[in-house]
């Protein structure tokens, strides 16, 4: 960019761009003042002493005032000031004004105007950039740029200082390359998003949209992607040069600067977040505000109490709001700065433009959409405010569907109603019938979904009996998890895969997930947990990964999965301490319509999905039911599969006479089970073992005989029976002999 920026391609907006670079130009390269000439404003001498001014605390002592809250303090802070530095202030608060859309221009230039009073003898702002100001701007700030100017202005001070501190090679190729500008401004010390996108933008309009929220930027990329045959990476530099070029495209076809927020170009990339990747949120008003949701319902916003929380960015992490509640509520104890962090996180970073919103007003739920950005206002104290589209639409708290009735009864400020939103849509959705009758007509949420019947192909296929195994069916139909349990090789694991495939449908294999569980297995390994990972930076770290369960409720909750059944079969159940596995599981197992926080994200609430059965598989070999968590057997219901009952009774001799095979191996098998007294009735081998091809070859008794039977018999009987008296008992010869097959 030149000093008078004519050589830089222009964005949606020439004039209001045409100032910023008549502004940006001189000051970059020189650090002179656009307001006054001959005077250095732009320096890091200036900007620190603007810095720490704008850090320190205002007077609150001062009596009422005119200003606005945001004016009154930097008013208090700038008091007696150098002039240079006023004369600052009031340059990056053109700049930080000029392209808004959302301030009037009596306000833009009445805010700039106050602020040069302040010094004596106080200069105009120039003719050209005061008219400029009249011009309707570009970017949509929202909330941030009229209650955060403060921040904003701060970190236009901490640009200006480490602007002087990079070398001049650095600077001049940032100012003749918009992509290292965006690293140099991005490397400046506590990045501030919004003011440095909009810097950005103001600095190369041609190559910078007029985009302040990160969030807006990549769902415009990926709404219109296919122009640029796809996106080209995640990070910030890859979603800033897709947006370019997507840019150059839709300006050549529309014959005009893209506008991104009206018009055919807003509704495409708006509308490309479905009603399924929305959340839904119900806010409450904090301890004593009594009455302000009605407050919020006329004012369009809601709020939530923030007098001690020192100024922290939209988006912010979880570690920077858990270190901000640190620093400004000592006073808490642990556990209630804990649920003060999720409540803030959530409003803060997880809340987004779209999501439905919820608050309870005049005994009645209020409902409406998330349409801005974070702002902090003064209303008897600090507080965080969002804006919010209020609809008409109220709903009788006595009337609420499962889950929203159980989901409003969950305790907390900011409550997640996600699993209820198909139901606050259909209320939301205009048309002839009354919120009411529209909600109750509403899909349920989270139906248990009905379990086709068993046919005669698969009792074929299993060589069971069909009634016994739809006996399976209707109990894993009415309890949802069931739990397989019997002597080894009676087929727990094959017929809890093979009967789930044919429940789940054919049509998508991920709806049938198998985990194992073994005696080193934990909670964070089933549900969720801290991992070993490379950070972006190639460093190694950890972070928190999501375990069988959870994926599988996920799979069960998305849109291709919702309407269908969803298993997880739970191999060796019995092998793990289910206790410590389970953890706060326990409690879901046994209510589905509630919810849980999970001890790893408590600020998201989770709620096992109605569609997804559980089938565990447990060896009584290995080790008796009788010690199995009492909990756990409340909340399965246990089926028995023994070689000497239905369904699995039978089976070896079915399965060889469909081979048209000798039924030697099915006398066998009950002979071999018949030499164990009823004390040993949990180690009768089950048939499993027998309807392996081998079993029918040459040899291949005498091989499962040598290597797989009297082992395992070896076992169970040592310190009863002597190696020898195995092999005369249970050997193959003397089994022989017994059926008459010597």
């Amino acid at each position: 960019m030149s000093d008078g920026s004519h050589d830089r391609p222009l964005g949606p907006a020439p004039k209001i761009e045409a100032a910023a670079g008549r502004v940006l130009g001189p000051a970059l390269r020189t650090g002179l003042s656009p307001f006054e000439d001959d005077l250095y404003t732009w320096t890091p001498e200036v900007a620190e002493e603007l810095a720490r001014r704008l850090d320190a605390d205002p007077d609150e002592s001062a009596g009422e005032s005119m200003r606005s809250p945001v004016m009154q303090a930097l008013h208090d802070q700038l008091e007696g000031a150098p002039r240079p530095v006023v004369l600052l202030a009031a340059e990056l608060l053109y700049i930080q004004q000029l392209p808004l859309s959302t301030v009037t221009a009596r306000l833009k230039r009445g805010r700039v105007r106050d602020v040069l009073s302040w010094t004596e003898n106080p200069p105009e702002i120039p003719a050209d950039l005061d008219e400029v100001l009249t011009e309707r701007g570009p970017l949509t700030g929202g909330l941030g740029f009229n209650v955060q100017m403060r921040e904003h202005l701060r970190w236009l001070c901490s640009f200006i200082i480490h602007w002087a501190e990079l070398d001049s090679s650095v600077r001049d190729a940032a100012l003749s390359d918009p992509w290292e500008f965006q690293r140099a401004a991005r490397s400046t010390p506590g990045d501030w998003r919004a003011i440095r996108y909009s810097l950005q933008y103001l600095v190369w309009p041609g190559h910078f949209q007029p985009i302040v929220k990160h969030e807006h930027k990549t769902r415009i990329r990926d709404a219109f992607a296919d122009l640029i045959s796809g996106p080209s990476g995640i990070d910030e530099l890859d979603i800033d040069q897709d947006l370019h070029r997507i840019s150059e495209v839709l300006s050549a076809q529309l014959g005009q600067p893209v506008d991104w927020y009206r018009g055919s170009v807003a509704n495409q990339w708006q509308r490309h977040r479905d009603d399924h990747s929305r959340r839904a949120w119900l806010v409450r008003p904090g301890r004593g505000g009594v009455g302000q949701a009605g407050q919020w319902v006329t004012q369009n916003r809601i709020a939530l109490p923030a007098s001690h929380l020192p100024r922290i960015p939209a988006h912010a992490s979880r570690l920077e709001v858990s270190q901000a509640v640190e620093q400004g509520y000592p006073h808490l104890d642990y556990q209630a700065r804990f649920q003060l962090t999720a409540e803030l996180h959530t409003f803060l970073s997880r809340m987004s433009p779209q999501d439905v919103v919820a608050t309870v007003a005049d005994a009645r739920l209020q409902l409406g959409t998330l349409t801005d950005d974070l702002g902090y206002v003064e209303d008897g104290g600090q507080q965080l405010e969002r804006s919010v589209l209020w609809s008409e639409v109220t709903l009788d708290l006595d009337s609420l569907p499962s889950p929203l009735s159980e989901l409003i009864g969950e305790p907390g400020t900011v409550v997640d109603l996600t699993d209820g939103l198909d139901a606050l849509l259909s209320a939301m959705h205009p048309g002839s019938h009354s919120s009411e009758s529209a909600i109750a007509e509403a899909p349920a949420a989270g139906a248990v979904p009905t379990l086709p019947a068993v046919t005669d192909e698969l009792a074929d296929g299993l060589h069971m009996p069909r009634e016994e195994l739809q006996e399976i069916v209707d109990t894993l139909q009415s309890r949802q998890q069931i739990v397989f349990y019997g002597p080894p090789g009676t087929g727990k694991t094959y017929l809890a895969q093979e009967l789930a495939r044919f429940l789940a449908g054919a049509d998508d294999p991920s709806r049938v997930q198998l985990v194992q569980f073994h005696p080193s297995y934990a909670y964070e390994d089933f549900f969720e947990g801290y991992r070993p990972t490379l950070t972006e930076s190639g460093q190694p770290g950890f972070a928190l990964q999501a375990g069988p369960l959870r994926r599988q409720a996920a799979r069960a909750t998305s849109e291709s999965g919702r309407d269908h059944p969803s298993f997880l079969i739970i191999d060796e159940m019995n092998r793990a301490d289910l206790a410590r596995v389970f953890g706060e599981m326990y409690f879901l197992l046994e209510y589905r319509d509630r919810t849980v926080l999970p001890q790893y994200s408590p600020d998201t609430s989770f709620r096992l999905p109605r569609n997804l059965f559980i089938i565990g598989t447990m060896n009584t070999a290995d080790r008796s039911i009788a010690m199995v968590d009492a909990a756990i057997r409340r909340r399965f219901a246990f089926m028995e599969l023994h070689p000497d009952t239905p369904p699995v009774a039978g089976v070896l001799r079915r399965h060889l006479e469909a081979r048209d095979a000798s039924t030697e191996p099915a006398d066998l098998l009950e002979a071999l089970n018949s030499e164990m007294d009823d004390s040993d009735r949990d180690l009768r081998i089950g048939p499993s073992y027998f309807m392996k091809d081998e079993a029918t070859e040459p040899g291949g008794l005498e091989a499962i005989w040598r290597f797989d039977l009297l082992p395992l018999l070896e076992e169970h009987y040592y310190g009863r029976l002597t190696r020898a008296e195995v092999h005369e008992r249970f050997g193959l010869a003397a089994l022989r002999r017994k059926i008459g097959r010597a």
